[in-house]
């Protein structure tokens, strides 16, 4: 957007500055941005988000050219003078506040003054900003999310479109509640975020998103309808995308006649999880016929606009990734950018979350050594889990309850390194116990030796190497000692319980 004349733009500051004694600070920094004069002063706290520069002027002198260098300086956006249509409604459902705006902000611009935009965020409550890497002390969920909102709020009217939040808890808040965060847990984060956020969506989240974004839609009312493609591992996007697909399936003829378009989640778009995506709901019988939009003439106006979205990244480092992300190299169209979306054709069904995982090939190996596992279930008498270093314990609570009801008959040992330890806490049911093991290799070679004779014991062996043919060396080598016994190797305890549960369904 060339802004040339802007006496019909609104102005409106960023939600990240605060004014204190004449100096702006940029969040919870201690360093000022920048200091004004009395007059502009005057001028900042006149900028409502109403009143147009020239209006503005009117009352400040010269405040055109210090809003237009307030603006260059990212301090103050300018608001296009536009009337939204009443219609037709184009609805973008998107996980977290920021991933219309990557993933498909250049169409969306392509579409301002076209159409009337919603845009629906799923995340609300969250305590995730860009300070939790730089480990310092601000994890006020409250006021965190209220500047997340007013990113959104602003984000959206820059694209002509209202904004919507259902106000779903952010996954490492699901993890662990926003009163029991510390700098320890922000220190936990940093080491091992994936702990935190790389998980398979719950069933029940599943359901329970899918029953609300219906109730949104039913009041909405779209004429086309955009949802994430859930590329990644994030269990967000992953949780998003198949209760938006489930949402379809109840809804029935409700959608029939609407467009529906999945957008590749950026940054996390590139190699070939999009293609097997796209394969496994075509082997369920919804294509996903992918295009193309050359968004090369609001590329720049994209990057300004996910700018706005300055507490969860630097633009400096984000923009190398989406201008990859959408960066042309081959065929006529090449040095062009694009933002990539797939047309969803058929009636919509949800593929197993295991083959929508970025790790499917490893999951359908691990699930083929269960097939066996689940028809015997019942007559387990005893599961042993090794949580090993770099093991992710995930959502411990949940899988807890699924093995608990997946092996009604069977004690549980649940081992675990002191490194990762925190993920989990000992339940309450008397045929669980937990015990963390201490000293490193010589802590579990002792646990070994106590399973050792301990025969046809169900074995699960966690630990990160698990699907890796070098990372696991040593992971297989352990379970050469355990003996006469069945022994599954994951990563994450999320995977095997996701399986699980997918077996028990399927049985």
């Amino acid at each position: 957007m060339r802004l040339g004349k802007i006496d019909r733009f609104i102005p409106q500051v960023r939600p990240h500055y605060r004014l204190q004694d004449r100096r702006l600070f940029f969040m919870i920094s201690r360093r000022p941005s920048l200091e004004l004069s009395p007059e502009e002063v005057l001028l900042y706290d006149g900028i409502d988000g109403r009143k147009t520069v020239a209006e503005l002027e009117r009352i400040h002198p010269r405040a055109g050219a210090t809003i237009q260098r307030w603006h260059e300086a990212e301090i103050v956006e300018l608001l296009p003078p536009m009337t939204p249509p009443n219609g037709p409604h184009l609805v973008v459902i998107e996980p977290h506040m920021d991933d219309a705006a990557l993933s498909a902000g250049g169409r969306l611009l392509h579409r301002r003054d076209r159409c009337r935009i919603t845009i629906v965020s799923v995340v609300g409550w969250s305590n995730f900003t860009t300070y939790l890497y730089l480990k310092r002390d601000f994890l006020d969920a409250r006021a965190i999310t209220d500047l997340r909102l007013r990113e959104s709020m602003l984000a959206a009217r820059l694209l002509g479109a209202e904004h919507r939040c259902l106000n779903w808890t952010d996954a490492p808040l699901r993890f662990l509640p926003a009163e029991r965060w510390s700098m320890e847990t922000v220190e936990r984060f940093v080491r091992a975020r994936n702990a935190f956020v790389s998980m398979p969506p719950a069933p029940g989240d599943v359901s329970l998103l899918a029953e609300r974004l219906t109730n949104e839609m039913n009041l909405l009312a779209p004429d086309e309808l955009w949802i994430p493609m859930g590329l990644g591992d994030h269990v967000d996007h992953r949780t998003t995308r198949s209760a938006c697909i489930q949402m379809l399936v109840r809804g029935g003829d409700r959608f029939a006649g609407i467009p529906v378009v999945m957008y590749e989640d950026l940054p996390y778009a590139g190699g070939d999880h999009a293609a097997q995506i796209s394969a496994a709901f075509a082997a369920r019988g919804t294509r996903l016929v992918r295009g193309t939009e050359d968004v090369t003439d609001v590329f720049e106006e994209k990057l300004r606009l996910i700018s706005v979205y300055a507490s969860q990244f630097k633009l400096s480092v984000m923009e190398p990734r989406i201008r990859k992300c959408a960066e042309r190299k081959d065929g006529p169209e090449s040095g062009t950018l694009a933002e990539a979306y797939h047309r969803l054709e058929g009636e919509p069904r949800l593929p197993p979350e295991s083959d929508l995982s970025p790790e499917r090939a490893d999951l359908a190996a691990l699930r083929m050594e269960m097939r066996a596992l689940v028809e015997k279930r019942e007559r387990c008498r005893r599961l042993t889990v090794m949580a090993l270093p770099s093991a992710y314990i995930g959502r411990w609570t949940a899988d807890r309850e699924c093995l608990l009801a997946a092996f009604p008959n069977a004690k549980l040992r649940v081992y675990t390194s002191d490194e990762i330890a925190w993920q989990a806490e000992e339940g309450g049911d008397s045929r669980l116990r937990f015990e963390v093991v201490r000293k490193g290799w010589r802590g579990w070679i002792g646990v070994v030796l106590r399973e050792l004779f301990r025969f046809r014991t169900l074995t699960v062996i966690l630990w990160w190497g698990s699907y890796r043919a070098d990372g696991g060396l040593k992971v297989k080598l352990l379970g050469l000692f355990l003996l006469f016994r069945h022994v599954l190797f994951a990563e994450k305890l999320g995977d095997f319980c996701g399986l699980l549960e997918e077996q028990i369904r399927n049985f």
